[in-house]
């Protein structure tokens, strides 16, 4: 029997590709509409911190107040170095601007329009009406925890990359290969370097990308074709986690790692499940084992998201210092799977205020 979930979530998407039909007719005129209003129709106000080389274009939607993991995040990128422009798809209350001042650099209160790929080109195209070009920046939004932990490496590592162009996870269609030009990165992480950010192929998507808040014209239009827009023009990308890098890795771990990662694995597939339990209950663990183990990680990984399958081995082996939010079978199983390794110890606990808000989505979904 199909479970009601997978149901619900393949009528959702049916809905939103009809919907989108009379969308891709209407969406230019009423882009170059908005275009006119604009920057007019944004409201900016100053925040406390300085203007650096660095900028983070931060994307919120928070219509009952900011979250605590708001702050820790503004106060994680402030640490960083970067000037934060907050772009917020909601009113910003007097109290949590105060609460957020003195680590953001500027506040952008929009219309909830077009997703995060509307915000990110409102943001983007401030900074241009600004006449500022960062060396570094980075964009980001609040559908996930970040960071994970207070001295989280990801936005260093990524500026040490040869690449113009970073994400944090790299998605590839199986069986394609982690590559310099290959998939995309996951929209909720980029940080892109001054020479990208004044590239022709960088300018003319965010001039000419048509917001909707159609969520599937948004994925294809956005996450889908950003990285797609940059990497057909030849600019080569890093993603700094990725399937393979976590194949790769856990190709070199011990029984007791593997064991682990099975121990705290998220399926929406009960075959696979079974399966995991089947090698969990073997009493020995032979090279028989490990092989069989490791060919039930890739067939896993084959059909579904890397990280929300195997958050544990992803936050010890690769340090993916992120959690998605959203309320998707897999990602509610992944974060009760993440409160068990941290409960147990191990893995390490995030900051009180994020392990708050990951126990309470846990609750309420």
């Amino acid at each position: 029997m199909i479970p009601a979930w997978k149901i619900q979530r393949e009528l959702e998407t049916l809905s939103q590709q009809l919907q989108s039909l009379p969308e891709r007719l209407i969406g230019p005129a009423r882009q170059r509409r908005l275009d006119r209003e604009f920057p007019a129709s944004v409201r900016v106000d100053e925040g406390g911190a300085p203007l650096t080389d660095k900028v983070a274009i931060f994307l919120v939607y928070q219509p009952h107040g900011m979250a605590a993991s708001v702050l820790a995040t503004c106060q994680h990128l402030a640490r960083q170095g970067y000037a934060v422009l907050l772009v917020a798809n909601t009113p910003v209350s007097a109290e949590d601007r105060q609460a957020l001042g003195s680590v953001v650099w500027r506040f952008a209160e929009r219309r909830n329009f077009g997703y995060d790929f509307g915000g990110y080109r409102d943001g983007i195209r401030l900074l241009w009406s600004w006449s500022v070009t960062p060396e570094h920046l980075v964009i980001l939004n609040d559908s996930v925890w970040f960071p994970l932990t207070p001295g989280d490496t990801l936005i260093a590592s990524l500026e040490r990359s040869p690449a113009g162009f970073t994400g944090a996870l790299r998605y590839v269609d199986y069986p394609g290969s982690d590559a310099p030009r290959a998939g995309i990165f996951l929209s909720y992480f980029f940080l892109i370097k001054r020479a990208v950010l004044t590239s022709p192929v960088f300018i003319d998507y965010w001039e000419h990308y048509v917001c909707t808040s159609n969520k599937y014209l948004t994925v294809r239009r956005g996450e889908r074709g950003f990285s797609r827009a940059l990497f057909d023009a030849g600019i080569d990308g890093e993603g700094l986690y990725s399937r393979d890098r976590l194949l790769d890795a856990l190709e070199r771990q011990s029984m007791e790692v593997l064991a682990l990662t099975l121990t705290y694995a998220a399926y929406t597939d009960a075959g696979f499940q079974r399966e995991r339990d089947r090698l969990l209950a073997q009493p020995r663990r032979t090279a028989a084992w490990r092989q069989q183990v490791l060919d039930h990680i890739h067939a896993v990984v084959a059909k579904r998201n890397f990280h929300s399958s195997f958050c544990y081995a992803t936050i010890r082996l690769l340090g993916v210092p992120l959690l998605k939010k959203n309320k998707g079978e897999l990602q509610v199983r992944m974060r009760r799977q993440y409160l068990r390794a941290v409960e147990a110890g191990d893995l390490p606990a995030p900051p009180r205020a994020i392990l708050d808000e990951i126990v309470a989505s846990v609750g309420a979904a």
